[in-house]
């Protein structure tokens, strides 16, 4: 499955030397997301293990990388602000990762793990309306374990956009390591 992961720069010096990159809390990208929403990261882990198994030992936390950038299989624009720190040295490496190695997930409905909410599956608005109100009647210990199964739907990818909701506009891609052998092709870049 192609791929693409942007990460700095000393990760994939790190991937040139070791052969190989697991997420590492000192440098990855994600460890501010990982140290504020913990139990989000933790869910994330926990259903990866059912997908494809459990990571090699001593991995904490999934690498990422993106599948669908704004509904087309394409690379990520770079020249957005959101990857890295301002004047950060980083890459955009595109990669290859067997397919029963990846967990797809959709980006915007991830946010809602994140946040600890529910996400109900509703395509129009009477329906969403409906759904949340069906969730709000709900006693409190029902209502955890309700936001919980909701969560579910982050892993719907189909692209679909009816004015009201989408899916599948920014689909996610997690997996425990990447080799060194992955990669096809690397692009440095400065962040903005």
């Amino acid at each position: 499955m192609k791929l693409w992961t942007i990460q700095p720069a000393e990760i994939y010096n790190q991937i040139i030397n070791e052969g190989h990159y697991r997420f590492d809390d000192k440098i990855s990208e994600n460890t501010a997301w990982r140290n504020e929403c913990p139990e989000a990261y933790d869910w994330l882990v926990s259903e990866m293990i059912k997908r494809i198994g459990p990571p090699p030992k001593g991995i904490i936390s999934p690498v990422w990388a993106w599948y669908i950038h704004n509904f087309k299989r394409k690379k990520p624009d770079l020249r957005k602000s959101e990857y890295g720190s301002k004047g950060e040295s980083m890459v955009c490496l595109e990669i290859d990762i067997p397919d029963n190695e990846v967990v797809l997930s959709d980006e915007e409905a991830w946010y809602f793990v994140m946040n600890n909410q529910y996400l109900s599956s509703a395509t129009c608005e009477e329906a969403y309306n409906r759904d949340i109100s069906q969730f709000e009647k709900l006693p409190e210990y029902k209502k955890h374990e309700a936001m919980i199964a909701s969560w579910q739907n982050i892993f719907d990818i189909e692209s679909f956009d009816n004015g009201f909701t989408a899916t599948g506009r920014f689909v996610q891609a997690t997996f425990w390591e990447l080799k060194a052998e992955q990669i096809r092709k690397v692009q440095y870049f400065t962040a903005r």
